[in-house]
């Protein structure tokens, strides 16, 4: 799961949801007077460790990244994976119907709610709510849904700035929508069939989406960058040959990642459309993220592992053993945690060793 996805930090303003809203499926919305939470700043990551400090995850320090800790208790595969934002609690998402969150410090479960359904798992600007890609919306301490999306597309990614969301899903037009009102400001046609990678870029403009083979069989397997407020198409990638299961967008949003079930993640310009690097992997992949410095690129698929890559050069700089399918990435916040999960249903969480 993209930008899944990855790079993603607080992602939803919820006062904006949760003004006047007391029930599970609340139908009142916000009112114009409601203030905007604006997310906290993340620890900026640096280049050098003290000897108190835990260092950066780097093309520099790539060999030296081990698996520190697993988080165990999900019964099945899991989707989805987040940071709060300032790196305290991870969460995830599974298939076995709960959403989890972790306190990384100590390794323990220290919420869960129970949700089927949902794909991608996001902390919102808060830390205090969890959105999900079904279009939901939890508070964590309560475990009560506080919002959910009502739209026809059951595929959705959320803004870093928490004012938009975006729903996909088969042989439909990609809806944005305004979390304001909750009301659908855009659509955006082009896509043959399925899309399944969803991810705006940092500053909100743009939207990322990757095609595949859904219940039409008329596959495109390409790439779209859209112009969000315009509606318009800025670019179609061209090259992969299977579906494009997850995008992100580099942090400084100059880059774009593609990631394929042809084995392949492509690295593109986001302002010329021209194909970076191509980089190859042994098998299908699910999901891709860039470290907050953007210096790094995570993958993971179907070959078990995850491997890291120096986005300057294109260069594989290590590969790190999983159990099973590699469906999830994340990097913490100050880039000194790299969390991956799957069908296991085991996180793994990895940095530099001591």
């Amino acid at each position: 799961m993209s930008t899944r996805f990855s790079e993603y930090a607080a992602l939803l303003t919820v006062l904006l949801l949760v003004a006047g809203c007391g029930n599970a499926e609340p139908t009142a919305a916000p009112t114009a007077s409601t203030a905007t939470l604006a997310p906290p700043a993340p620890t900026p990551p640096t280049g050098t460790a003290t000897s108190t400090e835990p260092a950066v995850i780097s093309p520099d320090t790539a060999a030296q990244v081990e698996r520190l800790h697993l988080l165990e208790g999900h019964s099945d595969r899991i989707y989805g994976l987040d940071f709060s934002s300032d790196g305290q609690r991870l969460a995830s998402g599974s298939r076995d119907g709960t959403l989890c969150v972790w306190d990384v410090a100590r390794q323990q479960e220290i919420s869960s709610i129970q949700h089927r359904g949902g794909w991608w798992v996001f902390f919102a600007p808060d830390d205090a709510h969890l959105a999900v890609a079904d279009g939901t919306v939890w508070d964590i301490a309560s475990g009560e849904m506080v919002h959910r999306l009502e739209g026809h597309n059951p595929h959705v990614t959320f803004s870093v700035h928490g004012k938009q969301a975006a729903s996909a899903g088969f042989n439909a037009p990609i809806e944005i929508w305004g979390l304001a009102t909750w009301q659908v400001v855009q659509t955006l046609a082009g896509h043959s069939d399925r899309v399944f990678g969803l991810a705006f870029s940092p500053d909100g403009t743009l939207l990322a989406s990757g095609a595949g083979m859904g219940p039409s069989d008329v596959s495109d397997f390409v790439v779209k960058v859209w112009d969000v407020e315009q509606g318009r198409e800025v670019h179609t990638l061209e090259g992969h040959r299977g579906d494009v299961h997850a995008v992100a967008f580099s942090p400084d949003g100059r880059l774009l990642a593609s990631a394929s079930t042809d084995y392949t993640v492509r690295l593109w310009d986001v302002q010329s459309g021209e194909l970076v690097h191509t980089l190859g992997h042994g098998d299908g992949l699910w999901d891709v993220a860039f470290s907050p410095d953007g210096r790094l690129l995570a993958s993971g698929g179907v070959e078990h592992r995850v491997r890291l890559w120096d986005v300057a050069s294109g260069r594989s700089l290590c590969s790190l053993p999983h159990g099973d399918e590699v469906m999830a990435l994340v990097f913490s916040p100050d880039g000194t945690l790299l969390a991956s999960a799957g069908y296991d249903g085991v996180v793994y969480l990895w940095g530099v060793a001591p």
